[in-house]
């Protein structure tokens, strides 16, 4: 189908040059690393032995963690109406997935160029923040487009957030953190290689301005050693050369080779002497990829056991996984993750998951008014959800903050949003959604709308509900009829976690 897709697109815009070829596997990762145990993939034989509801189930967690959303139409035949529905499009998802994420996207242009004029960004620093969720939303999935969902993932937490709430960090850092994280990923570039550079950037001196500083927070960030004291005063007598200007001379980073260090320093059991070997010796440290991909299982699976954890990040290191998609794509396709595991879901996951099944059209102000910490208080934002993008000095927390105000700003802007009132400040659904309300008799259709947002069928009780509400309102507009079973639908626990599929 998307093969189709590009034929068409290279016929429609008449493009020099647009071969059949231009979507290719990346043959150096067409396989996932091979896992067992705690994280063992669900099978593709596993996926297809469950129920119709099922697959729309785990596929929509799958879809939703990647920022993405299914909609029923090109999941099931409806032809075969609701009460028998049967697959269709949604055949071999998961195949069709793991190879859609290893395939490359070598006519990128042209989604870039519909970035560019489908958003309209107000300034450069909100740019920097709303791109990299422009480019999830807009490119297909693909290579590239998990790329800048693993870079945006990163890039918010400890491990390689840009920090703009401070004061020496700002959009540019924004960017080239983002950025470098994407084109080293893009490279082939391996977890140690992306961390040595990180480590020496000017963006990571603005977050930590101070030898001491800096050389705790790498001990204890890309290795997990809290407990080293006694290292740090060594480490920072390496790195006294390196430093961060202040204020008025904008924070730059000032490597002074006249006052670097001579004396060897032993660190972490090994003698360094100078700031660029410490920062050799946390990136070839034997327990950067153990750290790393406890650090993601943890993200990933808050909610679970130590123990379970711990096994699944067992099972994922005895692979030795060399770059970050060996980690990434062990957690999100495995057994554990889409059938058992069961968290809060970010702001990005549910919204733009609804917004993917309701065919939904952002207006172009969109982006600028969701990641802006300025804006009035009226508008939800993510940093009044708490969970601000690429913002904060130590990442977001692994548990999405559900205090009282946080949580109202996130059912604020889904309901408001995304379901029931069409047309609004964001944007609304396609008319795709609701088009099949002609073809459906109202139970039907309700139980259309409730699968499409639910991914499960209502129960006989909130089915009869529902109907009665739009019979007592003599409501025969299909448009309306939506709109009353998503706004009861706003408030179902299921749209901002994710359930076990039973």
């Amino acid at each position: 189908m998307k093969f189709t897709r590009l034929l068409m697109i290279c016929v429609i815009i008449g493009l020099v040059g647009c071969k059949a070829d231009q979507l290719q596997v990346d043959e150096a990762h067409s396989n996932l690393t091979s896992t067992r145990g705690a994280a063992a993939p669900l099978s593709d034989d596993e996926y297809n032995s469950l129920s119709p509801e099922e697959q729309y189930q785990v596929a929509n967690k799958l879809a939703a963690t990647l920022y993405k959303g299914v909609p029923m139409d090109e999941f099931f035949d409806l032809g075969h109406g609701i009460q028998d529905l049967r697959v269709d499009g949604g055949k071999g998802f998961l195949a069709r997935t793991r190879e859609e994420l290893n395939t490359k996207i070598t006519f990128k242009d042209f989604y870039q160029n519909a970035i560019e004029n489908r958003y309209n960004f107000s300034n450069d620093s909100l740019k920097a923040v709303a791109a990299p969720i422009a480019t999830i939303k807009e490119f297909p999935i693909s290579r590239d487009m998990f790329e800048a969902w693993m870079a945006y993932t990163l890039t918010n937490t400890i491990l390689f957030s840009p920090a703009e709430e401070i004061d020496s960090a700002d959009h540019v850092d924004v960017k080239r953190v983002y950025d470098g994280l994407v084109r080293a990923m893009s490279e082939d570039a391996s977890i140690r290689e992306i961390i040595l550079v990180h480590q020496k950037s000017q963006a990571n001196w603005r977050r930590f301005r101070s030898p001491e500083d800096n050389t705790r927070e790498m001990i204890e960030i890309y290795l997990g050693l809290f407990d080293r004291d006694a290292d740090v005063p060594k480490a920072s007598i390496a790195c006294k050369n390196w430093s961060i200007t202040d204020d008025d001379d904008g924070y730059q980073l000032i490597i002074d080779n006249s006052n670097a260090n001579t004396e060897p320093q032993n660190v972490l059991g090994q003698w360094i002497t100078t700031c660029e070997e410490f920062y050799e010796l946390i990136a070839s440290h034997p327990l950067v990829i153990p750290r790393i991909t406890t650090f993601l299982v943890d993200r990933f699976f808050p909610d679970e056991t130590s123990e379970k954890r711990a096994n699944i990040v067992k099972d994922i290191v005895a692979t030795n996984p060399q770059r970050f998609h060996d980690i990434f794509l062990p957690i999100i396709f495995s057994k554990e993750y889409l059938l058992k595991n069961q968290k809060a879901k970010s702001f990005e996951e549910s919204f733009f998951n609804l917004a993917g099944r309701t065919h939904w059209n952002h207006h172009p102000r969109f982006l600028n008014e969701l990641v802006n910490p300025d804006l009035g208080s009226s508008q939800p934002t993510l940093s009044k959800m708490g969970q601000p993008a690429m913002r904060l000095k130590l990442g977001r927390f692994k548990n999405q903050p559900l205090d009282s105000l946080s949580f109202a700003t996130y059912h604020e802007a889904i309901r408001d949003r995304v379901l029931v009132i069409n047309d609004s400040r964001w944007g609304s659904w396609g008319s795709d959604f609701t088009s099949f309300g002609d073809y459906f008799e109202l139970e039907d259709y309700v139980q259309y709308i409730f699968i499409s947002a639910t991914a499960r069928k209502a129960t006989d009780e909130e089915l009869q509900t529902l109907i009665g509400v739009i019979e007592a309102e003599a409501e025969s507009g299909k448009t309306n009829q939506a709109k009353i079973v998503l706004d009861y639908i706003s408030r179902l626990p299921e749209i901002y976690f994710y359930n076990a599929v039973n």
